[in-house]
């Protein structure tokens, strides 16, 4: 008999139960959930040589943080996949490429095996997010190349809740938010423990302009999520930064504090670094800053967690962290002068070299944020007025680098450009993100009235 996968693919393994543990494994892995490393290992203990189990436990670690570990699970996959059927070895190869961080082919790899076999869900993974493949390739059009990919294989995935939730989160990211809110609902409705699902539909409501409705939602949704899974933080800064642009900077701070701030949220120090280095920007600009003990445990989280730089978009939020009005570290300085080394170093795990987008877009932007904190505000305005048709290849989605948008914005009032900064808070309103309408934009300004 043969044994296939949840995804209808053929498996190879020598036992029935064996697949159906790793199929568990990987619906946990997509939706976001907890459990994924008990499943896998009980059926890697039914079935040693299972090579696709391998990749998943690969994945279960690498999703941990445990990248050694992560790397043997993912050569022994490559060696036991050698035997095996073109697809497994073509997905033992695309997933020891990813976990060893040589991504500087993997995307083109990922795009001819989905292409021979579009229901291979874990490689075609690899290639969506804003911080897959495609989002961290350096591209300004990663959003269009991304439901390019996914449309691309639409007609094989039918009623799965992890490919609609893929597709209509891209969907929101392009402007095709009707479409893509319809299908996260779908997604959710399927299976409403889908992290995926809820993070894309918060980012549904923050694109439509509604800050109330998505600030509910999360809060209802997070009600039944384990504050330890990785993306509980996350979803907690949307609803923070939901909070902070209504106006309401109490629970801001209140929600920042309880778990988005580094001794509360259990992500990767990459996505808490990412998280409160973009709150903490936000709130500064809208004159709520964050306390000084908070502004203080997010310096000593970047003094011990990130001793170099690493691929662009962490790049500028190390910058963020480390100006003066978050918690100046040095490190600022120190950031700029060891760029250049790491760029000559070679490809990064997301196969991009720091000052390979454009005119250095992450140098600029870096030099810009260095700017503002020095209360340069018209240089750092010209920094960002090049920057900021090419801030997409740092990767991120729409709503993160909107704290790009608001730097830009603060920049022109320091400045005293008020008509300036109104017409480029206007211009975003009108076109998306909604609720940072003419209510937001006053808060704004009189913040930094206060501060000039």
């Amino acid at each position: 008999m043969t044994i296939k996968d949840r995804f209808d693919q053929p498996i190879t393994t020598a036992s029935a139960r064996a697949a159906e543990l790793n199929d568990e494994a990987i619906a946990r892995l997509f939706a976001l959930q907890l459990g994924g490393d008990a499943l896998v290992d009980e059926a890697l203990a039914l079935d040693p040589h299972f090579a696709l189990a391998h990749c998943t436990k690969a994945r279960v670690l690498m999703q941990g943080g445990e990248m050694a570990a992560a790397k043997r699970s993912a050569t022994r996959a490559r060696d036991l996949a050698l035997s095996l059927s073109e697809r497994e070895r073509q997905h033992a190869a695309i997933v020891w490429q990813v976990v060893h961080g040589e991504t500087g082919g993997t995307l083109a790899a990922v795009v001819e095996h989905v292409a021979a076999y579009p229901r291979d869900g874990v490689p075609l993974s690899f290639a969506v997010g804003v911080y897959g493949l495609l989002g961290f390739g350096g591209y300004n059009d990663f959003h269009a190349r991304q439901v390019t990919l996914l449309e691309s294989v639409a007609s094989a995935w039918g009623e799965d809740w992890w490919f609609l939730a893929a597709l209509g989160w891209a969907y929101v990211e392009v402007g095709r938010c009707e479409q893509g809110i319809a299908l996260l609902d779908r997604a959710l409705a399927l299976n409403p423990d889908n992290a995926n699902a809820a993070h894309g539909r918060a980012h549904g409501y923050y694109e439509q302009g509604a800050a109330s409705e998505g600030e509910a939602f999360i809060a209802d949704w997070l009600a039944g999520y384990d504050r330890r899974a990785v993306l509980h933080g996350h979803l907690a800064w949307h609803q923070a930064l939901f909070a902070l642009q209504r106006g309401d900077g109490e629970r801001a701070a209140d929600i920042y504090a309880r778990a988005v701030a580094p001794d509360a949220s259990a992500a990767l120090p990459m996505f808490t670094l990412v998280d409160c280095a973009n709150f903490a920007m936000r709130a500064h600009l809208v004159g709520q800053p964050l306390a000084a003990d908070q502004r203080q445990a997010l310096a000593t989280f970047v003094a011990e967690r990130f001793v170099k730089p690493g691929v662009p978009f962490v790049n500028v939020h190390l910058a963020m962290a480390s100006i003066e009005h978050v918690g100046r570290l040095g490190k600022l300085t120190d950031l700029k002068r060891s760029l250049p080394s790491s760029a000559d170093a070679g490809g990064q795990a997301a196969g991009q070299r720091a000052f390979e987008t454009g005119p250095a877009v992450s140098e600029a932007v870096g030099e810009a944020i260095g700017a503002f904190g020095a209360g340069r505000y018209a240089e750092a305005a010209t920094l960002l007025a090049a920057a900021m048709p090419e801030i997409a290849r740092l990767g991120g989605s729409h709503a993160q680098r909107d704290v790009l948008v608001d730097l830009h914005i603060g920049a022109h009032l320091g400045a005293g450009d008020i008509a300036t900064a109104r017409a480029l808070a206007e211009a975003r309103a009108a076109k998306r993100a909604g609720h940072l309408d003419e209510a937001w934009f006053s808060r704004m300004a009189v913040g930094f009235d206060r501060r000039l």
